[in-house]
């Protein structure tokens, strides 16, 4: 069943594909059966690489990237689908967090919960979802063996601090080259001394390779509005995930980043608008490409906000397929979830 409206977007990711297998059958020949096989990938340090077969050096230099329409794809340009979702509380069905405030689902609860955020995934089928309020590695692990058929190989999540136990985790299939834990960071608010900070939950950096280019993804989950509010934590966090960023972006030049995930703030919000910046180096919010009556994620009593976010820095807004931002929105995404996913699809080309 198709549920979304992506088949122009689709129909040029089968036709990289045809051609992709071409190369892929000839390699295979002379490569060893386990090669080919890459293991559910674990994070669990800071710093620590994700293992998994398949990586490369994620290095190179140069290139605007542009690329033409669905229709007309570069022959060098790779697909990279992308999905940010708020999976809300899901957890599994035995007490093993330690969190202060852990939801058990019943047995028969957490595989509805599975089966139903996996409906949606398998129907956005995105090369990289970038999931929050994950419970922990174990959760992502039952999504992907036994609701979406190992579809998704690699997996990262570091538990972090949150006292309910609800983390931000990554199902990808794409090798990750590193991940990087930023739990333990500390950090005020631009111009004060204190309060200190830590992440609300984590800011997971994910790299991976694609098309001959380094894709380097922030995954947050930024303090809730729930009382006791804090604005200025919230604020701190996108203030130091945009230094995050613009540390990347000067070690990698030639790199892609997105920054993804629940901000729990509006557009043109303070944390919103710290993301983003200004200038040439500004971050945009692709969700301002999808169809203008589906621009929100949560329904916050019968107003809809758009809370949750994808924004990608200049080089890979130029490799953007605008067309193909989508927010879906209904029954079936609400058996899952309160908020809704948003789904980006680009075409990343090789630095020159």
């Amino acid at each position: 069943m198709v549920r979304s409206p992506l088949g122009a977007w689709r129909a040029w990711l089968s036709a990289v594909a045809a051609a992709a297998a071409l190369a892929t059958t000839a390699a295979a020949g002379c490569r060893d059966a386990a090669e080919l096989r890459s293991p559910f990938a674990v994070a669990t340090s800071n710093g620590g690489g994700a293992a998994g077969a398949g990586g490369s050096d994620g290095q190179g230099a140069g290139g605007s990237g542009a690329a033409a329409g669905p229709g007309d794809p570069p022959a060098e340009a790779a697909p990279l689908t992308v999905v940010t979702w708020n999976t809300k509380d899901f957890f599994n069905d035995k007490e093993d967090t330690g969190g202060t405030k852990e939801i058990v689902l019943s047995t028969a609860r957490y595989r509805e919960k599975r089966e139903a955020i996996a409906a949606v995934l398998a129907d956005l089928d995105p090369d990289v979802a970038v999931l929050q309020e994950v419970e922990h590695l174990d959760v992502l692990e039952d999504l992907n063996r036994i609701e979406l058929g190992g579809a998704y190989p690699h997996a990262a999540l570091v538990e972090a601090y949150d006292p309910r136990g609800i983390d931000v985790g990554a199902l990808s299939k794409i090798p990750f080259d590193k991940v990087v834990s930023h739990r333990d960071d500390r950090f005020t608010l631009r111009g004060t001394h204190g309060p200190v900070y830590t992440f609300a939950r984590d800011c997971l950096e994910l790299h991976l390779t694609r098309g001959g280019r380094q894709v380097i993804l922030l995954g947050v989950h930024f303090k809730s509005k729930a009382a006791p509010d804090d604005p200025d934590r919230r604020l701190a966090e996108a203030q130091r995930v945009r230094a995050i960023a613009d540390a990347l972006a000067a070690a990698h030049p030639t790199a892609v980043i997105i920054v993804l995930g629940d901000f729990n703030d509006l557009p043109d919000s303070p944390p919103v608008e710290a993301i983003a910046g200004s200038g040439r180096a500004a971050f945009k919010d692709v969700a301002t490409a999808a169809p203008p009556a589906d621009q929100w994620t949560y329904d916050f009593h019968g107003q809809l906000e758009l809370i949750d976010h994808q924004m990608v820095n200049p080089l890979l807004r130029r490799m953007l397929d605008p067309g193909s931002v989508h927010i879906p929105h209904g029954p079936w995404i609400e058996d899952a979830s309160d908020h809704a996913p948003i789904f980006s699809a680009y075409r990343i080309t090789p630095p020159t």
